[in-house]
């Protein structure tokens, strides 16, 4: 299970990459072509928006995982190993439960989507849904991840960044 649950947000994580990539060649053409007066690329800017959004939700588990998300460690770094890994604890539990909700809600969201026949309408009409599928899929492995952090963090808080493959400041 550990490690199809790693190909899934490495996966995740290539794909996120790869619409980085997308933006930069999309963006710099766009620009190339207005810059010669050639036009532009119809829908670039749309699809532009929307593969930001879908960056930002596939990448987000992989983060977490390897603890590459943004900590404001300046209060973490004044405590003892101890009150900072109940600190660390209690921001997962945190975490778990505003994801869990949030996930309740993308999912009913995404649903009545599909079930409405929903479009986005700009310089290209695209089914609301297939931009939707993104948010509870990474909502549920962010509930995952919050959880194991927690499981892994009750069995041992001194050992939790090696456990993860990451360097926390547990």
């Amino acid at each position: 299970m550990g490690r199809i649950y790693k190909v899934i947000l490495l996966s995740l994580a290539i794909v996120a990459g790869l619409l980085l990539v997308f933006l930069v060649v999309v963006i710099g053409a766009e620009a190339i072509l207005r810059l010669f007066n050639f036009g532009s690329i119809r829908g670039s800017v749309q699809f532009s928006e929307y593969a930001i959004f879908s960056l930002a939700m596939l990448a987000a588990p992989w983060l977490l995982y390897n603890d590459g998300h943004l900590r404001v460690t300046i209060v973490l770094d004044s405590l003892g190993r101890r009150a900072r890994a109940r600190v660390l604890l209690l921001t997962d539990v945190i975490g778990l439960v505003a994801t869990a909700v949030t996930l309740r809600y993308a999912f009913d969201v995404l649903v009545q989507s599909y079930q409405h026949g929903r479009f986005l309408f700009d310089d290209v009409v695209v089914s609301e849904w297939m931009l939707q599928w993104q948010v509870p899929l990474a909502l549920a492995l962010l509930v995952i991840e919050f959880s194991r952090r927690i499981w892994l963090a009750l069995g041992s808080p001194a050992h939790r960044a090696a456990l993860t493959g990451a360097h926390d400041n547990a």
